[in-house]
């Protein structure tokens, strides 16, 4: 199904600020939960279903005995978020390149909502879509938070420059700096890749940075959400 969302938290969490997505919620909870009662005072129809049919509904045993079917998801535009961010004197926006995880996905949504990310972007031919799970693990932030898919990356750069951005992107090469010697610029778009593909070169060429996170354990790997949470919480940091 599309258009749907999944699990307690993500569903509790979207009914405190977007209650006016919402169409319908499938639930194999009972009558006396808690969040029942609070759709129930929201107006907002319910049908009690079996857990056999919610997960035929998102293919997910996750869904912690909740399914709601919203409105169609809004992406903003690219020309409406520009002028959102125009006269910003701070700004961060996340753009992913090849994340095909929605766990990660979910998990990168989740850590730009709480931290007041601007916007987060990807191509919609790189990338994992919004799927039930990516919701559920995002705990309300894909129905929150300013998501932005546009048809080439490289493009959208240059957009972003024009500007005034800095580029940065998160990668482990010899040209790249240090996280704990690095000052982000005010107005920055971060560039985050998967562990397997990372980011394309032609993206890496059109940053203004390289930037990496030093480790000083054995293991030298953070999967892409790991390091989303560390960067983005560095940024703001900086101010």
């Amino acid at each position: 199904m599309k258009n749907v969302i999944m699990g307690r938290n993500t569903i509790k969490e979207v009914l405190k600020y977007k209650i006016n997505i919402f169409i319908e919620v499938y639930t194999s909870a009972h009558e006396n939960d808690f969040l029942v009662k609070e759709l129930k005072k929201n107006n907002i129809l319910i049908k009690f279903v079996s857990k056999k049919t919610l997960f035929s509904q998102v293919k997910s045993e996750s869904h912690q005995g909740f399914v709601a079917k919203i409105k169609s998801r809004r992406f903003i535009e690219f020309k409406r978020l520009i002028e959102k961010l125009e006269d910003k004197d701070r700004s961060l926006v996340i753009m992913l390149d090849s994340i095909y995880d929605p766990q990660n996905l979910g998990a990168i949504l989740r850590v730009c909502e709480c931290f007041s990310v601007d916007s987060l972007m990807f191509s919609k031919n790189r990338g994992t879509d919004i799927t039930p799970v990516v919701t559920k693990i995002a705990n309300g932030a894909s129905e929150l938070l300013d998501i932005c898919i546009v048809s080439n990356l490289a493009s959208t750069i240059d957009q972003f420059k024009k500007e005034g951005y800095e580029v940065v992107s998160s990668i482990l090469d010899e040209k790249a700096k240090k996280l704990n010697e690095f000052k982000f610029a005010n107005k920055t778009l971060l560039i985050l890749g998967s562990e397997g593909i990372g980011i394309q070169p032609l993206i890496v060429k059109k940053s203004d940075d390289l930037l990496y996170i030093p480790m000083s354990g054995r293991l030298q790997s953070l999967n892409v959400s790991q390091a989303a949470s560390i960067l983005i919480a560095a940024f703001n940091k900086t101010f």
